[in-house]
């Protein structure tokens, strides 16, 4: 079992959840990016407890690599905005688990991803399911997109790069609150729910940027 997790206390909580099951004996732990690159290299865990925030970056980007193995990956973050869920999920992690409601049941959930299944928190998976349902009244994506203001389309530019809300804020001098106001007013003509969604949406729309 690869336990990817900068932060000791985490690390120790989940080692002391599934170390006394010998189906998740830990074997071996990483802090970093780096330290889970080389302990890939060594050897092919069972199964792998991802946190997505590291010191020297996200670990999204080692899921592609993993599920490439054979390895199942059960992501456990403090990050539960809706970029990083399907990012992780997109990337091929098997189950997506918010720290804090899910390391007290860690054990019951790496199982269930070690027969199959697809353990979700709660509130992940409800949002989940408003997502698709708001994909279902979506529009067609052949038919003619909304029309959107400048400073909209200062936010799907920087969404597409990857931009937070308060990254998005300092940029423009704004409030975070104020971003989330342009945010809502962004999805209801798009349609979406998400910013990953919302930079997908106009390149499937193919909008035509007013001057």
């Amino acid at each position: 079992m690869l336990v990817i997790e900068d932060d000791p206390i985490v690390r120790e909580e989940i080692a002391a959840r599934i170390g006394d099951n010998p189906r998740f004996a830990t074997g071996i732990e990483a802090r970093t990016l780096a330290e889970a690159r080389q302990a890939l290299e060594r050897q092919r865990p069972a199964a792998a407890i991802v946190d997505l925030q590291l010191p020297d970056g996200n670990a999204i980007d080692l899921i592609p690599q993993m599920r490439a193995a054979g390895i199942p990956v059960l992501v456990l973050t403090v990050s539960a905005d809706d970029a990083h869920v399907y990012r992780a999920l997109a990337a091929g992690a098997g189950g997506y688990l918010v720290k804090a409601d899910a390391l007290s049941t860690i054990d019951g959930a790496l199982a269930a991803l070690l027969d199959g299944g697809a353990p979700i928190s709660p509130c992940i998976a409800r949002w989940l399911m408003e997502d698709f349902r708001a994909r279902q009244k979506a529009p067609p994506t052949d038919e003619v997109g909304p029309s959107l203001t400048p400073r909209e389309w200062e936010l799907v530019d920087m969404f597409s790069n990857g931009a937070t809300y308060s990254e998005v804020a300092r940029a423009l001098a704004v409030s975070v609150n104020t971003v989330r106001q342009h945010v809502r007013n962004l999805y209801e003509k798009l349609h979406v729910c998400s910013k990953a969604e919302a930079v997908v949406r106009v390149r499937e729309l193919r909008l035509t940027r007013q001057a």
